[in-house]
């Protein structure tokens, strides 16, 4: 653009504003056409930027102020430094929306992916800054916007780089604030540099059908208008453009095919009021065949970012599914727009609740007791998530919950010491367990004791009673903050369990306290025991440690295959066609580290790598150790030997069979020896597994039977 078009689109900008607001931007851009020939771009900044950007704010319908910052920003980002009285030229909103914006983006760890998720702090000082105001993150999501439909210009790494941070920070965050408008693009956008192939893929198939498509849909708005015109209701009605990336994240998710999904053909209908939607949600339904599972009232029970609309899905013409949206003009307004929209109709004089709904998630994000940076990240990608369940508490209000979680978790949404304690819950009227997982409309009702004190069983990922990240970090809180000793003592337990189930007892705990940057073993225990460090990673570590050394025997490199046809879930390094069986000694299942032994007789025999008879046999005849390894497609499952001692309850057994009911493993065998002397039952039992997950998934929840005193694997 010439300085005559720049002028003239400057005109037109400045006129959608009343007169009194445009001394802010008259300043700003004034600054802008005496610094701008001297500005050295910064990295991905083109000559256009800025105007791309102000064009995304202005359809953002951002204020005055906004636009004003952004102008600002423009001129700091790229080496300007503002002196105080051109400073002083300006409102102190606009200075500190331009501050903030500034100094967040100036932190290395804003602009890759992988640096955000190893240091919250950046994500940390961007909440804050929102909740001071919010508008500063229209800057941000704008901003990156322009700079990602630049990137098709840029090179392969840098599109990848600009792509998996817009997957991690901006996309969720224009979700959460319910700027669907930026959302929808940026996504499309980030899809189209990290997965190329799939992308094309899929434009194609909607580029070749989309004649036959707007022919459909045409006619079904055709047809609505004359019934809704019947009717005698108002509406306003046009096809929906969709969204690349939304096609293929619904085509992973159910596992479809293009032509399985339900809405490829879509429709909107726009009315004025509520009373509205229901009548045109009547007439639809009356005109074509629903399908009653695809239909969703996200107007009795908003999404978490307050998205609110009809969906239904119908049968037209030929047999064709098509999607149908009804809402109102304000409801799609915010749908667009989401926290934008708060600021075209603010006065002062009102409260806006959509808008307060809006941020409060980043407020009670802040607001945890848990200042751990990493905590941190996982509770904004659990907020974050797309996917969100809404039930209900016995007094009807509705609680928003990601989808996946319990009632333990929607014990925490509620109130932090209801969560504390939990006892019991009731789901529909009836007694669940804790660990049962919710659905949209279900009832909740959570049974309390008089005493706040959570199970440290809820921190175990195996046992399922939590999925939030945020509720996880209120009980580890709560652990961390109710007595060390204690913590000591339950964490030592609950690794030498862990250890000993494996048959890692002789592990160095040095090397633990090494990997974690910890001088005490009581350090470890502690952090053990209110889940600041998980188990299952002590167990990967202890296996590494303890797996025996590579030698030039026993030096695993790319393993052939013993035959194509074998059965045997082993492959074996050089050697075809050879027999190769499980030892009964140690019983490896897939995932355990094994090594193999040629025997006189019995071709090869694979055992378990810490296996007593493996290691007495390879230092005594080296030569007969043979590299082995698992077959990657192994598809059958191994039985294990596992010893139990419980408290002599009738209910045990009974307990027992339902979680490996529930795991999906099956029983080879099963005794029980009762102690009556001491009142304990000594229960050997054999059990088919798929892989060592598997079996490290039945140990946990074992583990978590009434009545237990201890479980481990035999050989």
């Amino acid at each position: 653009m010439n300085q005559i078009d720049i002028q003239i689109w400057w005109q037109n900008l400045k006129l959608k504003f009343p007169e009194k607001k445009q001394e802010n931007l008259n300043n700003a851009f004034d600054l802008i056409k005496e610094k701008s020939t001297n500005l050295n771009l910064n990295g991905n900044i083109s000559k256009n930027h800025l105007r791309f950007l102000i064009e995304v704010l202005n359809n953002l319908q951002a204020d005055d102020e906004v636009i004003t910052a952004a102008l600002l920003f423009h001129l700091v980002r790229n080496g300007e430094d503002l002196s105080n009285e051109t400073r002083s030229a300006f409102s102190d909103k606009v200075l500190f929306i331009l501050d903030e914006i500034t100094k967040v983006t100036q932190f290395e760890w804003m602009n890759d992916a992988e640096a955000l998720r190893n240091n919250g702090e950046a994500l940390r000082r961007l909440l804050f800054a929102m909740i001071k105001d919010v508008r500063l993150v229209l800057i941000l999501l704008a901003d990156q916007l322009v700079i990602l439909r630049a990137a098709v210009q840029f090179p392969e790494t840098e599109q990848k780089r600009l792509a998996q941070l817009s997957q991690t920070l901006h996309a969720p965050l224009a979700n959460r604030l319910g700027i669907w408008q930026v959302k929808w693009e940026i996504e499309d956008l980030a899809f189209r540099y990290l997965k190329p192939d799939e992308y094309k893929e899929i434009a194609k198939l909607l580029s070749e059908r989309r004649s036959d498509r707007e022919e459909f849909i045409s006619h079904s708005i055709k047809q609505l208008e004359s019934k809704l015109d019947e009717m005698g209701v108002k509406a306003e009605i046009a096809g929906r453009p969709k969204h690349i990336f939304s096609i293929y994240k619904k085509m992973q998710k159910k596992n479809l095919t293009f032509d399985g999904l339900f809405d490829i053909r879509a429709i909107r209908v726009l009315v004025d009021n509520l009373s509205d939607c229901y009548a045109v949600l009547g007439i639809v339904h009356s005109l074509w065949k629903h399908i009653p599972k695809e239909f969703d009232d996200y107007i009795a029970m908003p999404k978490g970012n307050n998205y609110q609309s009809l969906h239904t899905v119908v049968i037209g013409k030929g047999g064709k599914t098509m999607e149908v949206q009804i809402r109102t003009y304000q409801m799609h307004e915010h749908a667009e727009l989401g926290v934008a929209a708060h600021w075209r109709y603010k006065d002062g004089s009102k409260q806006d609740v959509s808008f307060d709904n809006k941020v409060n998630w980043m407020r009670q994000l802040l607001s945890s007791d848990d200042k751990d940076n990493d905590d941190l990240l996982a509770q904004f990608e659990s907020e974050t998530e797309e996917e969100r369940i809404y039930v209900f508490t016995p007094s009807g209000d509705v609680i928003d919950l990601s989808a996946g979680s319990t009632v333990v978790d929607f014990a925490y949404q509620v109130h932090t010491e209801v969560g504390h304690r939990t006892r019991g819950a009731k789901v529909n009227g009836n007694i669940v367990p804790l660990t049962t997982t919710l659905e949209t409309g279900d009832r909740v009702e959570i049974l309390t004791s008089k005493i706040a004190k959570p199970s440290r069983d809820w921190l175990s990922e195996q046992a399922g009673y939590l999925k939030s990240a945020r509720a996880k970090a209120k009980v580890r809180h709560w652990f961390r903050a109710n007595d060390y000793d204690q913590n000591v003592i339950v964490g030592k337990e609950t690794l030498d369990k862990e250890l000993k189930k494996f048959a890692l007892e002789e592990v160095d705990l040095s090397r633990f306290l090494k990997k974690y940057n910890l001088h005490e073993v009581d350090t470890l225990y502690a952090r053990v025991a209110t889940g600041d460090i998980s188990v299952n990673q002590l167990l990967r570590l202890a296996e590494e440690q303890l797996r025996p050394k590579e030698t030039e025997y026993f030096k695993i490199s790319k393993p052939v295959q013993t035959s194509q046809n074998s059965s045997s879930p082993f492959l074996i390094e050089g050697l075809m066609n050879v027999m190769a069986t499980k030892a009964n000694c140690c019983n490896p299942v897939l995932g355990d580290v094994i090594g193999g032994f040629i025997t006189r007789t019995r071709g090869v025999s694979v055992h378990r790598a810490d296996c007593e008879n493996y290691t007495r046999m390879i230092s005594e005849e080296p030569e007969r150790i043979i590299p082995v390894s698992w077959k990657e497609d192994t598809n059958i499952s191994f039985p294990v030997n596992i010893k139990i001692t419980a408290h002599d309850r009738k209910s045990f057994i009974k307990d027992l069979s339902s979680v490996l009911a529930n795991l999906k493993a099956n029983i080879d065998a099963l005794s029980a020896k009762p102690d009556t002397t001491h009142g304990i039952n000594n229960i050997e039992l054999t059990v088919r597994v798929h892989n060592f997950e598997h079996l490290n998934q039945i140990l946990s929840r074992i583990s978590t039977i009434e009545y237990l005193i201890s479980v481990r694997r035999v050989a």
